[in-house]
């Protein structure tokens, strides 16, 4: 398994170049009361979906991410070393971010910490057979794939719920949106030339829910 090595600060034009029209976010948001712990939180997506008056806080270990996020309070952190006494969050997200790194379980045993008793956390990620249609071979495995996301998760919680995702959510219209999709996801350039357009993606990956039991 690779270590999905971030780029965020030595390379952010890759991370920035293109944006889903509709992602985990918007499915985790509406569920969140806070206070909430954003880990991995980016440019942000997460604080803007969130409803009024539910307390956020986000965490990066990425400059470039924290300076191009609007929302506050924020703190730069590593996900294996939260900064936060125990129990100190109602909910906790790791959003697209633990494939980041060569033990995931050590940090979502971090997230399990600080959350309080009957707290609700939250993880996703892609599967490797995401994207078939210009991506036939499949995405090299990661430390944290939607193949191996519950099992995962399960170290620290026990009980999980893993909900997956297979379809086409949305289609890139025209060969730029092609091309930056393909920088934003190491997908090697010259297939954005020679796709069909519109291209629809067939998405795949999984977003697991786990509460922290008392004890």
């Amino acid at each position: 398994m690779r270590t999905l090595e971030p780029d965020y600060d030595s390379d952010p034009g890759r991370w920035s170049s293109y944006q889903t029209p509709t992602d985990v976010h918007h499915v985790v948001g509406p569920e969140l009361a806070g206070p909430v712990l954003d880990v991995g939180c980016g440019e942000g997506r997460l604080a803007s979906v969130l409803r009024d008056g539910v307390a956020w806080v986000g965490l990066d270990a990425s400059w470039s991410q924290l300076r191009a996020n609007p929302h506050r309070p924020l703190v730069r952190a590593d996900m294996g070393a939260l900064p936060f006494v125990d129990g100190a969050f109602a909910e906790v997200t790791h959003l697209w971010c633990l494939y980041h790194l060569d033990d995931p379980v050590a940090a979502v045993a971090e997230a399990r910490r600080v959350l309080r008793a009957g707290g609700r956390y939250y993880a996703c990620s892609a599967a490797r057979d995401s994207d078939p249609e210009i991506l036939p071979e499949g995405y090299p495995r990661s430390t944290f794939d939607a193949e191996e996301a519950p099992g995962i998760v399960a170290e620290a919680f026990g009980e999980v719920e893993a909900e997956r995702w297979d379809g086409r959510f949305y289609a890139l219209e025209t060969r730029d949106e092609i091309r930056a999709y393909c920088r934003h996801n190491f997908i090697p350039a010259e297939r954005a030339e020679s796709a069909e357009l519109p291209l629809e993606l067939t998405k795949r990956g999984v977003l697991v829910r786990a509460i922290r039991a008392p004890g």
